[in-house]
């Protein structure tokens, strides 16, 4: 009996806590692979990555900037900003194979003074790796940072699926991170996300089934 009710109380809590999902975004592939994004702006991006659902946008921090806009950047760069496009009808649109250019000018195409990129989350996630590149404007050197959550950290240079991420990060379902230019201008190469999708009732999945076994056991005692 004893054996049993261990048995059904894992199960219990297997069932009620639920997993966790990860999932990579490779921003370079995602535009220029086939089937792919390509080249363009965005107002929003939204993406499925690791269970959630990703909402990304473009900002900046001056007052004399007008609007920001996502911006998919072909050649092998990845994601970045952009405050003009050229052709307003080509925004949100997803075209693969397309390399022409949409941003105006099409040198500010990355994230670079005054500019962020946020990322927003429908459920908890953490965010396991930013993979960064600045490979339209002379890589990346040592002493080249970003600022991830308004804290600086030192730039790495490897891809998505490398092991040379920056993280791990935090966010809380309906709440943002910034990535944003601290020294240095860059696009983001890829973002990796675990999600947790546990059930809202799962302590008290736990609890009741604790409690039916407890009392089954009473009752055959």
């Amino acid at each position: 009996m004893k054996k049993m009710i261990k048995a059904v109380v894992i199960g219990i809590f297997l069932s009620a806590v639920g997993y966790a999902q990860a999932g990579i975004v490779n921003f370079i592939s995602l535009t220029e692979s086939p089937g792919g994004y390509g080249e363009g702006a965005w107002d929003p991006l939204v993406l499925s990555v690791g269970g959630a659902t990703m909402t990304v946008t473009g900002h900046s921090t001056s007052d004399t900037d007008g609007k920001q806009f996502a911006y998919l950047d072909w050649g092998n760069a990845g994601l970045g900003t952009c405050q003009d496009v050229l052709d307003s009808s080509k925004v949100n649109t997803m075209v693969s194979g397309r390399t022409a250019n949409n941003c105006n000018p099409s040198s500010d195409d990355n994230v670079t003074f005054h500019e962020y990129l946020r990322f927003m989350f429908d459920r908890d996630v953490v965010i396991n790796n930013f993979w960064f590149n600045n490979n339209h404007d002379g890589g990346l050197g040592a002493g080249d940072m970003v600022k991830i959550g308004g804290t600086d950290y030192a730039v790495m240079t490897g891809y998505a699926g490398g092991i040379n991420g920056v993280g791990s990060f935090s966010v809380n379902a309906g709440d943002y991170i910034d990535v944003a230019f601290s020294n240095e201008q860059f696009y983001i190469s890829g973002i990796e996300v675990t999600t947790r999708l546990a059930e809202p009732g799962s302590i008290l999945m736990i609890l009741m089934g604790l409690g039916s076994l407890y009392g089954i056991r009473r009752w055959r005692c």
